[in-house]
């Protein structure tokens, strides 16, 4: 058995798949690629059903039309149940700067409904450990917290009560690749991914590169211990956060709460600010516009008294001893 299997067997070992119908998107890419044909070739032994999912954002014309239908043909041959989706332009923003978070939602809607309609409760995505450790040094750049330096993780649970899994989290891109050439499969080769004006594709070509041969040859390693370690401390203050929002948490509505603040007067900054993103978790408010200046003016806000407005037009203002956090519709 090839390595790569034997890696992916244990991925889906920790993130508890088995004995189920399982969605696995796939783009055509190596990765992706290499998850499916694995999954069909480990799939007897957990007793998985397969089915497809592909999205075309239609951003590079042509060539996408020629992925969806390569992806289209690939799971004919493996008489896979699959479904190809596609975006209409006026779905995508202008604005370049937000692309590519938006096009990120559009897709894992689309996976999420056709998993519905499948009626999967697992959605399989293709990370790899290389994945992660971009994302993970992505992050650090930017100036994240605790819960951006534990990157992905290898499951996670969808509003909608479905898991994203990702059972290639901790295998190498090489691996994979090593794979598909003995397996005599190909795939497709996106050349956005080439392009060094994005910031993924700079830290993917330029920067890690360029950190492996004049600092660390392990630096991969060593970041996702790194992530390894944040998951761990951010899990633990995660619980103690719950913990404390569940006794300060005295009135919730969708559209807003309020909390008890006396019991926070003494707890420590760190752990107020979870206690705040682990209400916007409960809330199912957006998460990616706050940040560690966003989440420090909500701790501060408890000796200031002022009223602050946050992204997606939610405020927190003060009313008598108790804090309202509202949402404006």
């Amino acid at each position: 058995m090839h390595r790569y299997l034997e890696e992916l067997r244990e991925g889906l070992h920790r993130c508890q798949v088995g004995d189920e119908r399982l969605l696995v998107a796939v783009s055509g890419g190596a990765d992706s690629v290499a998850l499916l044909r694995g999954l069909v070739a480990v799939s007897p032994e957990f007793s998985l059903e397969l089915c497809v999912a592909h999205l075309n954002h239609r951003l590079r014309g042509a060539d996408s039309d020629a992925d969806a239908g390569w992806v289209g043909e690939l799971c004919a041959s493996l008489n896979l149940p699959h479904e190809l989706g596609s975006l209409s332009t006026s779905e995508l923003p202008a604005d370049a700067s937000g692309l590519e978070e938006n096009a990120r939602t559009l897709r894992y809607r689309f996976f999420d409904e056709v998993a519905a309609k499948y009626q999967c409760d697992k959605i399989a995505l293709a990370h790899t450990a290389d994945d992660q450790v971009e994302t993970v040094l992505h992050h650090l750049l930017r100036g994240t917290g605790m819960a951006g330096l534990r990157g992905m993780s290898a499951v996670r649970q969808t509003t909608s009560g479905r898991h994203i899994v990702r059972p290639i989290l901790a295998v190498r891109r090489t691996l994979l690749e090593s794979y598909l050439v003995e397996s005599g499969q190909s795939f497709r080769t996106d050349a956005t991914n080439t392009d060094s004006a994005m910031t993924r594709n700079r830290l993917r070509h330029v920067v890690l590169p360029l950190l492996r041969e004049q600092i660390n040859p392990q630096v991969d390693a060593a970041i996702s211990r790194l992530a390894e370690q944040a998951a761990e401390i951010d899990d633990f203050l995660s619980q103690a956060a719950v913990r404390l929002l569940d006794r300060t948490l005295k009135d919730q509505q969708p559209d807003g709460c309020h909390l008890d603040v006396s019991e926070l007067a003494n707890e420590p900054k760190h752990l107020v600010r979870q206690l705040f993103r682990e209400l916007w978790k409960q809330q199912q408010w957006p998460l990616q516009a706050m940040g560690y200046e966003q989440w420090n003016r909500l701790f501060e806000l408890l000796t200031t008294r002022e009223t602050i407005t946050l992204p997606n037009r939610i405020e927190a203002r003060f009313h008598s001893d108790k804090l309202l956090v509202l949402r404006r519709l």
